[in-house]
């Protein structure tokens, strides 16, 4: 069988006969400084949902290469492992600007670490700091965090408060019902 410097043997789907169209042209990209990703509390089940079951339950941290692209509007999303589990802060979004500017479909691949802090799972983007991850400051994290639901209902769980009924609308007992 046939395979050129490519990989490709000539059947499609190949590099050759045009799948890389759809595909987004990825840069490597070398941060002057690292930063951690806004908005962790509100992605977790994102970040969650892309680690691996082992590293989940290890609670180590995840060496990776991120990819930071075009969000919606003029958002920097942090996307590792085919999902959105960050964004890039205003203040870091200058170091990208070069790169990124006048090109929407455009994507640059940087180094980061996704670690455990606290009970969140947080993305770092960046060389691993020298003295460990700085503390999470809480202007990154402003939207709330989504409500459980299975096919749209609330699950609440022990603890959670229940809600009460206001006092003009009282639910119906079994002895109003009956009578």
């Amino acid at each position: 069988m046939y395979v050129d410097e490519t990989g490709c043997n000539g059947d499609p789907p190949c590099e050759a006969w045009g799948v890389h169209l759809f595909r987004r042209n990825t840069q490597p990209f070398r941060l002057v400084e690292g930063f951690e990703a806004a908005e962790g509390r509100a992605l977790q089940r994102s970040i969650t949902a892309a680690l691996l079951t082992s590293e989940r339950a290890d609670g180590q941290d995840v060496p990776d290469l991120l990819q930071i692209g075009h969000g919606s509007g003029d958002r920097l999303v942090v996307i590792w492992r085919n999902l959105v589990v960050g964004l890039v802060p205003p203040e870091c979004v200058k170091q990208f600007d070069q790169v990124l500017a006048d090109k929407p479909r455009a994507v640059v691949a940087v180094r980061g670490v996704v670690h455990l802090s606290g009970d969140l799972w947080r993305v770092w983007v960046g060389d691993l700091p020298g003295g460990g991850f700085p503390e999470s400051t809480a202007h990154l994290d402003t939207l709330p965090a989504p409500e459980d639901k299975v096919l749209g209902i609330p699950i609440r769980r022990k603890g959670d408060r229940v809600p009460v009924w206001p006092a003009e609308v009282s639910p119906v007992t079994d002895d109003e019902s009956a009578g």
